[in-house]
Formats: structure tokens, C-alpha cells, sequence
């Protein structure tokens, strides 16, 4: 009995004499050795991380940021990048904001944007220890102040304009950052003298520009005033585009006329069809004058459509140069609207452009009939005129005679740019489907009636999620939405089954 209780005190006795051969034998095993160099490689893996992290953190801006959402939010756009590559001014981005307690976002954006260009700078002024700079700029805390050193002009852009919230046509809140079209709208307004009027046509129950637009105006400088064609005969002479935008009555033949001379003199004329079924005859003959005859019913697209609603169009675009400007899908969506076939004009010189198409499964649908064919959706109109300038200069030739002066021809332009509805750009449309581009399309066709000009209005980028626009894949969906799924379930029962009769 004494022997067994000796036993069991010496297997659970805890205190243990200490050896040094013993703590040898025990490091010398293979289990130790592994220990070791496991533990060895987690602490440099550690000390290789913290170092990184050290580092890293000393990088600016423009490089330890990544933008990974979908619109690239606090990226800079091409047409930022190239507007401010070919400055000649130097521009001084001023935030007046304490740089530690800036939204991120904001702090990102403004770090990228000054670092696209040479000439552009950016500079942190914290009001609460600079408070004289507000006074200077007549600005608030937490805005940018846009300085031309090169002219000493300068503008102020609010924070709250560069991060907004407001609602959708659903009522539903929507986030927009706006920091791309805000600083480049204000750079190009200080350093581009040029400016332009567009005129928009009253007196035929035109309807009203859409806000998102007038916006976009805005921003590329545009200057905008009303001009009533019924009681004014003559075109202003600071006109560079009269914009005829969903008229519901007819214009008179007195008004087509003068349109038709101001287009022959070299003058520009965009016309936007009402998304109404407006009775007006004259202004109907007067775009098929030029080579475009409205249908007289809606188009479909059996091909390219929004999810299989033939009337919700999604159609090509034809144009090139100016009007594929800042476009990176070109997907535009356009509903319920009437279409255009090409005859051949009545007016001289013409030369007509089809911009927006639907593919060769287009239909004119009518109650009585559906006509498959290609329609134009968009087109510009290109009038050139010749006209003759005699020179005053004379020569005398070596015999004493006067050689008669020479005429020179210079050609006038004129454009009219026709599309079929004004559901284009209407904020259901645009404000619903976020990733469309059916305001830069809008926009690229008011810009390529100026000369020289590019499209430089960047639209605000949604911080809320996006929808996203399917263009139809006719037989292609049964094949991934139900035929795949099904087959894959299929096989997933089968192996189960196998497995548990197993």
C-alpha cells in the first residue's frame, strides 16, 4: 500500500528540479528545431509588415489610394487629365479646412487632381489659424478656393458641393460626388476666355430643359437665353445654337423659312422632338426637307432593347469624333419615341449623319402595321453654302495693263441636329440608371456645333448603388438562366444521391 501512494505522489508531483542538460536535450529535438524556425519566420513576417506599413504610409496620396468602387469616385477623368495637361496658367488648388479632419474622399480626390498636371498645385490653409483667408476669398470653412495665379482670378467651391445628397425620381436618397466636374468646370472658366449663348426657342409649348442638363451648361460655360421665333423675325447675332426642346404646337411657314435661311447663312439648329405625340405638320415637312421623315408610329428593337421591352431602346451609336467624346460604354437608353427614315432632301448641299441607330430589327409599329427595318434615332444635318467675295486688291502687269481682281469663295457650315424625343435625358430615365451615358451623348451633340470645342461637363459620380442595364440577349438568356442553373442542380442531386446510397 506504502508503495503504491509513493507512486501516485511521484506522478502528479508539479515541482520539477530545473536542469540545464535537461533544457539542452529538449531543444535539440526535431519538434523544438520546427518550433523554432516557425517562430523565427513569424517574427521577420511581422517586422517585414510593420516596416511596409511605415512606409507606405509615407506615401501620398496619389499612390497609396486605390479606388476599387464602381465609378471610380475620387479618380480623375481623361477630360480633367487632358485639360489640365495643356494649361498655360499656373492653378493653385487653396483648401481652406483643417487637412486632419477632411472626408477622406474629398482629401483623395484633391491630392490626385493637383498631381495631374505640373501646373497645378495644392495648397492646405486651416481657417481656424488662417481665419483671414476666408475673409480674403469671401469663402467658408471646409470649401477650395480655384486660383489662376497667372490671371489672379479665382472661384470657390463649397465641400457640400462636391459631396451632395438629394433625391431620385422615386424619392429616394441618392449621394453624388461631384469633385471631377466641379474643379475642372471652374478651371476651364478661368482659363478659357471663350464663351457661347444657346438660345432655346419659346412660343410652341416647348417644354422645359431638365435641371441635370442645365447643370452640364453650367458647367461647360454655357450662357443660356430665351428667344420667342413667332414674334422675332431676325436671329440674334450672339446666337451660336438655337435649341428647339420638345415643342407640342406647330411652327408657321414664316418660322420655317427663317429657320431655313439662318441654317443657310452658316447658323446652327438642334431640334429635340416632345416625348408627346405632338400634331405639328410644318415642323415635320421642315426636318424631311433636309433628308430625315418622321415615322409615324413608335419604334421597337427586337434586338436591342432593355431586358426584353422592345420599346425601351438601346441603339447604337454611329456618330464619330466629337459625339463618342468621354463615352466608355456608349450605352444609352431611349424609350417610347418615334424614329426617322432617310429620303433624299429638298434642301441643296446637304449631307446628313445618322447619330443613334437601332440594329436592322428595328420596327415602325402603328396600329395597322409593323415595318422591320434600321431607323435613325439621331442624325446631324450638315448644309454647306458657297459663298463669293471679290478681292479689292489689283495687280498691273509688266505692259501697263490692270488685271481684274480675283474672287475668292469662302464656305459657310450650317448644322441641324434633329433627335427624336426628349426621354433621352429625362431624370426618370437618368436618375433610375445611374451607369447609362444618355447626358454625355446629349451634350457631345450641343458641343459639335462649336468650333473647337470639346465636352469638358463631367457628370456628378453616385455613391449609392448602381443599377445595372442589360442590353437583350434573346436566346442567350434561357441558356444561363435556366438551362445551366438547372443542369447544375441536376448533377448536384445526383452525386448526393450517390453518396448517401454509399
Amino acid at each position: 500500500m506504502k508503495d503504491k501512494l509513493k507512486a501516485y505522489k511521484h506522478k502528479f508531483n508539479l515541482r520539477q528540479t530545473f536542469s540545464w542538460s535537461n533544457l539542452r536535450q529538449s531543444l535539440q529535438t526535431t519538434n523544438a528545431k520546427q518550433g523554432a524556425s516557425r517562430s523565427g519566420v513569424t517574427v521577420l513576417v511581422l517586422a517585414i509588415v510593420v516596416v511596409v506599413n511605415l512606409i507606405v504610409g509615407q506615401l501620398p496620396e496619389t499612390l497609396n489610394t486605390i479606388d476599387l468602387s464602381e465609378e471610380q469616385v475620387t479618380e480623375v477623368s481623361q477630360t480633367s487629365k487632358d485639360l489640365l495637361q495643356d494649361l498655360d496658367d499656373t492653378i493653385v488648388l487653396k483648401v481652406l479646412a483643417d487637412q486632419t479632419t477632411t472626408d477622406t474622399a474629398i482629401k483623395s480626390f484633391l491630392e490626385k487632381y493637383a498631381a495631374s498636371s505640373k501646373n497645378v498645385s495644392i495648397e492646405w490653409i486651416d481657417p481656424v489659424l488662417h481665419p483671414s483667408a476666408l475673409t480674403t476669398y469671401s469663402a467658408e470653412e471646409n470649401s477650395v478656393v480655384i486660383e489662376n495665379e497667372t490671371t489672379e482670378d479665382f472661384e470657390v467651391v463649397s465641400f457640400s458641393s462636391i459631396v451632395s445628397t438629394g433625391y431620385d425620381s422615386s424619392y429616394n436618397t441618392v449621394t453624388t460626388f461631384d469633385g471631377d466636374g466641379q474643379l475642372t468646370s471652374a478651371v476651364n472658366r478661368l482659363t478659357n476666355q471663350d464663351e457661347h449663348t444657346v438660345y432655346l426657342s419659346t412660343g410652341h409649348g416647348e417644354e422645359t430643359l431638365v435641371s441635370s442638363i442645365t447643370t452640364l451648361f453650367d458647367k461647360a460655360n454655357y450662357t443660356t437665353a430665351e428667344l420667342n421665333t413667332v414674334t422675332t423675325a431676325e436671329m440674334p447675332e450672339d446666337m451660336d445654337l438655337l435649341l428647339i426642346y420638345g415643342p407640342t404646337t406647330d411652327f408657321t411657314e414664316d418660322e420655317i423659312t427663317n429657320l431655313e435661311s439662318y441654317i443657310a447663312d452658316g447658323g446652327k439648329v438642334m431640334v429635340v422632338l416632345s416625348a408627346e405625340d405632338a400634331d405639328t405638320p410644318n415642323l415635320t415637312a421642315f426636318m424631311k426637307a433636309y433628308g430625315l421623315a418622321e415615322t409615324s408610329g413608335y419604334i421597337a428593337d427586337a434586338e436591342r432593347s432593355y431586358q426584353g421591352q422592345s420599346y425601351y431602346l438601346i441603339p447604337n451609336i454611329t456618330g464619330t469624333d466629337v459625339y463618342l467624346d468621354n463615352l466608355s460604354s456608349q450605352t444609352v437608353l431611349l424609350i417610347n419615341t418615334k424614329g426617322f427614315t432617310q429620303v433624299d432632301p429638298t434642301i441643296d448641299n446637304t449631307t446628313v449623319t445618322p447619330l443613334l441607330q437601332t440594329s436592322e430589327n428595328g420596327y415602325n409599329v402603328t396600329d395597322d402595321d409593323q415595318t422591320q427595318g434600321t431607323y435613325t434615332l439621331g442624325a446631324v444635318v450638315t448644309q454647306t453654302t458657297a459663298e463669293e467675295a471679290a478681292t479689292s486688291d489689283t495687280e498691273t502687269s509688266d505692259s501697263g495693263t490692270t488685271d481684274s481682281s480675283e474672287e475668292e469663295t469662302a464656305a459657310s457650315e450650317g448644322k441641324l441636329t434633329i433627335l427624336s424625343s426628349t426621354n433621352l435625358v429625362a431624370e426618370d430615365v437618368t436618375s433610375a440608371f445611374t451607369t447609362l451615358e444618355n447626358n454625355t451623348v446629349f451634350m457631345n451633340m450641343v458641343t459639335a456645333n462649336f468650333d473647337d470645342v470639346e465636352n469638358i461637363s463631367i457628370e456628378a459620380k453616385t455613391l449609392s448603388s448602381n443599377t445595372n442595364t442589360v442590353t437583350n440577349p434573346g436566346g442567350y438568356s434561357l441558356l444561363f438562366i435556366l438551362i445551366i442553373p438547372l443542369a447544375v442542380l441536376v448533377v448536384g442531386f445526383v452525386i448526393w444521391f450517390r453518396r448517401r446510397r454509399a
